[in-house]
């Protein structure tokens, strides 16, 4: 990515409540981007590590997921999607770019995963799914609380009973906020208002070397070297600190919460 690049990047960022929530933007981003950088950062050798680190924390919530029918809530380019598959589990990914939902289905041959381009305020399954995944959706698709409560009720209807939802978010109130402007507290209590009985919640990606790295494709000896460092002060605070993304493990109560 070049300077002119980067501060159309900046000035994107200062309009992120009109332009992050919008497909045309991410369709943008499908043409523009290779890679994860479609749907994550320009910076392709962070993603990897990203990737991998949410991954790990992910069969740390999950660590068996056969035979489980997954809703993956804005999929994006379908890595998630792919991956829980590739672990036995039946997978539905959605996602309202319809340039994204494509690349995934170039990417995914065989019927598991499937996708459809839907948003997440048209979702309107009921029962169907055992687990649901939200992976950077919310915070970019929701510009308040009552959407997020909106949101948050349709997924609990998509589950069954004793349903489960990962969420790993970039939740914030102030200068990191994507579009949502909401601290962590408040977003599990909505999560509680809408029927999920939440659990263990861990920080990734230590937020000032995010800043630092995603924006640009820096060498992939740089990037290893801010990533890590980054990644162990994070781990002298038992990954509850610092973190730009937060997984939170959550399960339905009872039938869930209609709205």
């Amino acid at each position: 990515m070049g300077v002119s690049s980067f501060r159309e990047m900046l000035r994107l960022r200062k309009t992120r409540e009109e332009v992050y929530s919008r497909k045309e933007y991410w369709d943008a981003k499908a043409a523009e981007y290779e890679g994860d950088a479609v749907s994550m950062w320009p910076n392709n050798h962070l993603n990897r590590f990203y990737h991998r680190e949410q991954i790990a924390a992910m069969e740390q919530m999950l660590p068996d997921v056969s035979g489980l029918r997954v809703l993956d809530v804005g999929c994006g380019t379908g890595r998630t999607s792919r991956y829980l598959a590739e672990r036995g589990a039946s997978v539905v990914g959605v996602d309202f770019s319809p340039k994204a939902i494509e690349i995934a289905r170039g990417r995914s041959p065989g019927g598991n995963p499937s996708y459809r381009v839907q948003s997440v305020f048209d979702l309107n399954d009921s029962g169907v799914f055992d687990l649901a995944l939200l992976w950077g959706v919310v915070t970019v698709a929701c510009r308040s609380r009552q959407e997020l409560h909106d949101v948050l009720c349709r997924i609990a209807r998509a589950l069954t009973p004793g349903g489960k939802l990962v969420a790993c978010e970039p939740i914030h109130k102030g200068f990191l906020h994507r579009v949502l402007n909401l601290e962590l507290v408040e977003f599990c209590a909505v999560m509680r208002e809408a029927g999920f009985s939440v659990g263990k919640v861990r920080h990734l990606h230590f937020w000032p070397m995010r800043l630092m790295l995603a924006f640009v494709a820096w060498p992939k000896p740089l990037t290893a070297v801010g990533y890590y460092l980054g990644r162990g002060i994070m781990a002298l605070f038992g990954d509850k600190a610092f973190g730009d993304y937060k997984v939170i493990a959550a399960e339905l109560e009872g039938s869930g919460r209609q709205g």
